[in-house]
């Protein structure tokens, strides 16, 4: 029996979704839709540091007015100035991307596990809140080039030695890799400190920091931490809150945002070319010793071995740079690039952040009765975007200890 309140349980309320859910497909009617999305919201911490922005089609377009230039003239007494002043106009695009999560339930375990018809819900809510994270992960790490990683990270039963395009990541860029196009900050491998906060406030706009607390610095928690241990080795009043509190740290007045899914060591990829045993340089310095891995760039679906290092190439960290050896790479050739890079801060107002996500959501069950399996669909679209690059500020190139 098809059991929608089980399915949807999990994400909003009790009797959220009710059968005429099957009349349309699936389709969700935009109460429905709106109670998914503030799931998805809350699980993804998404109002901790961006501006959610719900729409319904294909491509949205939200509207930005501002005045970029001095607008005051001298004034003279029954004078006209001669100008007039306007406001700029224009549009931050959003073109959603589809995503699914398909899941089934075999007849056999529900017959045998030990928590009987209830697992069903239970399997819905591990599976939505997977969903949250990987939407996060996708507006954390998302890079069109698609990045490397080994089958098995993939998939369970994928090769632990053979790699291949991470499609998820490729279907858009992330926060972190459009801020490439903002304000970047090289903090030269130095540990975080308070330095990195005031130089990371120095490349921004002034006109973008009049007040300080608009603004969020965005870390990987782990981060987070170490500029807590700091500041809590200083025998200070500020010390033993940062020691002994769970209040926000507040960095030359401005938060610091802990962000469960922005990694440590973020994954970067790019498309090098080499002539014949040259030297390329990568775009960040300072990597993380044995993070390397190169593959050509036609890299999709079908698993592949990745050059070897020292056989194919040689890569020094400390530089960000990559060698050819005599040509092993192909002479003349582009390859793809997958590495991690040093920690990274970003820092602009919230409300700069924009997490687009679809209206029109399906939540879909069928059965196969050959393979006695229950199947389920969750399908929804999303997108990411600054609404201004020109105020935000990417620290880059940090120190991941003390």
């Amino acid at each position: 029996m098809y059991s929608t309140r089980k399915v949807i349980e999990l994400l909003v309320e009790k009797g959220l979704i009710e059968s005429s859910v099957l009349e349309t497909g699936g389709l969700l009617n935009p109460a429905q839709s709106d109670k998914f999305i503030d799931y998805v919201v809350e699980e993804a911490m998404l109002q901790e540091f961006a501006r959610v922005v719900r729409f319904r089609n294909e491509d949205a377009y939200i509207d930005k007015i501002g005045v970029h230039r001095r607008a005051a003239v001298p004034a003279e007494e029954a004078r006209d100035p001669g100008v007039r002043r306007g406001v700029n106009t224009s549009q931050v695009p959003l073109h959603p991307v589809e995503l699914m999560v398909p899941y089934e339930i075999s007849d056999t375990f529900f017959e045998h596990n030990i928590e009987g018809d209830a697992v069903e819900d239970r399997i819905a809510r591990m599976f939505s809140a997977q969903f949250a994270n990987d939407i996060e992960e996708l507006n954390l790490d998302g890079d069109t080039l698609g990045p490397a990683k080994l089958e098995s990270d993939i998939y369970e039963d994928g090769s632990s030695t053979r790699y291949i395009k991470d499609s998820l990541l490729a279907k858009y860029n992330g926060w972190p890799r459009k801020a490439d196009s903002a304000n970047v900050v090289d903090l030269e491998g130095n540990s975080i400190t308070l330095n990195v906060f005031s130089q990371m406030l120095n490349a921004m706009p002034t006109k973008y920091k009049r007040d300080p607390r608009q603004l969020r610095f965005l870390a990987p928690v782990s981060l987070e931490q170490l500029f807590r241990e700091r500041i809590a080795s200083r025998s200070t009043g500020a010390g033993d809150v940062a020691m002994n509190a769970q209040n926000r740290l507040t960095p030359f007045g401005v938060p610091l945002i802990p962000v469960p899914l922005m990694q440590m060591n973020p994954l970067v990829v790019e498309h090098l070319s080499f002539t014949a045993a040259s030297t390329a340089n990568l775009r960040y310095s300072n990597i993380q010793p044995g993070s390397v891995v190169i593959t050509p760039t036609t890299l999709n679906k079908v698993p592949t071995a990745a050059f070897v290092e020292t056989t194919d190439y040689t890569v020094d960290e400390s530089a960000g740079t990559i060698t050819q050896v005599t040509s092993q790479l192909g002479g003349t050739v582009t390859v793809k690039v997958t590495y991690r890079a040093s920690p990274q801060i970003i820092l602009c107002n919230p409300n700069n952040m924009i997490a687009a996500i679809g209206r029109s959501i399906r939540i879909e069950k069928d059965r196969d009765i050959f393979g006695r399996v229950s199947q389920w669909a969750i399908t929804m679209k999303v997108d990411c975007q600054f609404e201004n690059l020109e105020a935000v500020v990417k620290g880059t190139n940090i120190a991941d200890a003390l």
